[in-house]
């Protein structure tokens, strides 16, 4: 049987991806080089270093050399079916300065386009969907225009969740770093450029919260 990308990384390097996949799901962001270090027993930060560009070579998650949670996890290729998740890319969610439009019933119904994640990535599948990202006032929460940004259905998130909000009163959605504020909901963007606003928690229903992004762009 062929051996999948994955199969082919040493110990360190699977113990660190591991961690990373872990610490994406539990914190919504990804980990500093000294929590790799700590998370995945490497001897140093050069080690973990050294394995991430590994890591970049098999095309599992790229890096942004100047930033300290620089890591974004790449969609996986040539994974033994039997280990992955097929999640139904169900429309766009925008990440603007400002909410747009839900798409419309058709278009959140069409589940034909799917995302294939590895099982690892996104641990338990149910409640899985995907959205497309639309804008750039989420690039600091690594989530780029035309980024994959895998969603789990959730009513309820924690102050700081990354989530998908819809604004009944207008019929539009967004996806926002989100903090509860007495009746208000404060909808922050991750953009030093934008400001957060504010929208009253009875004409708000929390839609998902994110799990993971898969880098498109």
């Amino acid at each position: 049987m062929e051996k999948t990308a994955i199969d082919q990384l040493s110990e360190p390097q699977q113990k660190i991806l591991s961690f990373i996949n872990t610490y994406m799901q539990e914190n919504d962001i990804p980990p500093t080089i000294r929590e790799i270090q700590h998370g995945a027993g490497i001897s140093s930060t050069s080690m973990v270093s050294y394995h991430l560009k590994a890591l970049e070579r098999a095309q599992l998650l790229n890096r942004r050399e100047r930033r300290s949670r620089g890591l974004v996890m790449n969609e996986p290729r040539r994974a033994n079916p039997r280990d992955m998740v097929a999640i139904p890319l169900v429309g766009v969610i925008t990440c603007g300065a400002e909410p747009v439009p839900t798409p419309d019933a058709d278009t959140l119904a069409e589940t034909e386009n799917t995302v294939h994640l590895a099982r690892s990535m996104v641990g338990n599948a149910d409640g899985l969907y995907a959205l497309e990202a639309k804008g750039d006032s989420m690039i600091d929460a690594l989530i780029n225009d035309g980024d994959i940004v895998i969603m789990r259905r959730e009513t309820e998130v924690k102050n700081g969740d990354l989530a998908a909000v819809f604004l009944l009163d207008r019929n539009e959605s967004t996806l926002k770093r989100v903090y509860k504020e007495g009746r208000r909901l404060k909808l922050k963007p991750e953009n030093p450029t934008l400001k957060p606003f504010y929208v009253d928690a009875r004409h708000a229903q929390i839609q998902g919260r994110v799990v993971c992004v898969i880098r498109r762009t």
